[in-house]
């Protein structure tokens, strides 16, 4: 997850009782970078508005600017009304990717490591845990194995760039040119505005080399 700042105002067709709108899409968006609020995948075919504190038929959380958010179909599937009390990557006094480590596994098909960074007990990082595992890793029907092997194939995609620019700053070989190249991909990857930035963040500060390597040139 990821941090971001909600814009100020309320969309006019909110008055008006609708939300699944293009005024609304259109503030979302950039809102989120483009990016579902919950895996963190990008350019998003199938994207849709979702109700951070399900609504239940309640019209005043329905059509209520601060609850709605973008995520993409398979985790408003997955998050259903069902995950509630979650860390709020709106609320300016949480920082979510400090508060909830993720680890890509070694091979494509293995489970994504998502566990608690600071504090284990706390209700909502328990609960927000739980849900981001799932939404990484749940597979148990036919259409989400689907899904998840799509999301897995974009974050690999990622991952084997992260991991040559990674072997360009370590390697010795590497002219001095090469070897800021490689940096500035990783510092840029490590930006909220890239797909699944949480991984790159953990990734670097979890690999002593690169984080020693990478100490003057990201601010965590």
């Amino acid at each position: 997850m990821f941090n971001t700042t909600r814009s100020a105002g309320t969309p006019s067709c909110l008055n008006a009782k609708r939300y699944n709108t293009q005024e609304v899409v259109d503030l979302l968006e950039p809102m989120f970078f483009g990016k579902c609020y919950l895996c963190e995948r990008d350019a998003l075919s199938d994207p849709q508005i979702e109700h951070f504190d399900p609504h239940r038929g309640d019209t005043a959380k329905m059509y209520d600017w601060s609850n709605l958010y973008y995520s993409c179909s398979r985790c408003n599937g997955i998050k259903s009304h069902v995950h509630i009390d979650l860390l709020n990557c709106c609320d300016p006094n949480v920082d979510v990717f400090r508060e909830i480590k993720c680890i890509l596994p070694s091979i494509p098909d293995g489970p994504i490591i998502v566990e608690a960074a600071i504090d284990p007990n706390d209700i909502k990082t328990r609960n927000t845990v739980e849900l981001i595992y799932k939404c990484y890793n749940e597979d148990n029907t036919a259409l989400r194995a689907i899904t998840r092997s799509v999301l897995m194939e974009k974050l690999w995609e990622h991952f084997t760039n992260f991991l040559t620019y990674r072997s360009k700053i370590v390697d010795k070989r590497s002219t001095t040119l090469e070897r800021q190249h490689a940096k500035d991909k990783i510092v840029s990857m490590t930006q909220d505005t890239f797909p699944f930035s949480v991984f790159w963040k953990w990734h670097v500060l979890s690999d002593k080399s690169l984080k020693e390597s990478l100490v003057n040139e990201i601010c965590f």
